[in-house]
């Protein structure tokens, strides 16, 4: 599995890129919507993880960006909240399958993530298999 993290605060994400290494998945990390944006140009992560605090390009921006780009559109979501009042000014987007309240443990984070990634896979496929249920009708 990769996972791009981008996130404003630069020690969380090295601590956070490490475990995720040491757990056996690939991880890039940015500190800025640009530089995440940039990423995504040149590959394609398996999840985001966002962090609602994010500088140059914000979160409420990269969403929107990701939505609307048909390339990316399926990649599912993590966004990283202060607290979990957040989430109702979020953006509504198909692609955020999990809120994250930091601070939070990265053990936890991760078991998040992968539950977060299952699940959405699971919806995929089961709309998948009703769409093509219903074109062979």
């Amino acid at each position: 599995m990769q996972i791009l993290i981008a996130a404003a605060d630069e020690s969380f994400l090295e601590s956070f890129q490490a475990y995720i290494w040491d757990s056996g998945y690939d991880a890039e990390i940015t500190t800025n919507g640009l530089q995440c944006r940039a990423i995504l140009d040149r590959c394609r992560p398996d999840v985001i993880v966002i962090d609602r605090e994010l500088l140059w390009g914000d979160c409420d921006g990269l969403l929107a960006q990701l939505q609307s780009d048909p390339a990316l559109s399926s990649i599912p979501i993590v966004v990283l909240i202060g607290d979990a009042s957040e989430q109702l000014g979020a953006l509504p987007n198909s692609q955020v399958v999990a809120w994250l309240e930091k601070p939070c443990q990265l053990s936890d984070s991760l078991h998040h993530i992968q539950s977060a990634l299952g699940s959405h896979r699971s919806t995929t496929s089961a709309n998948s298999r009703e769409k093509l249920r219903d074109l062979s009708q």
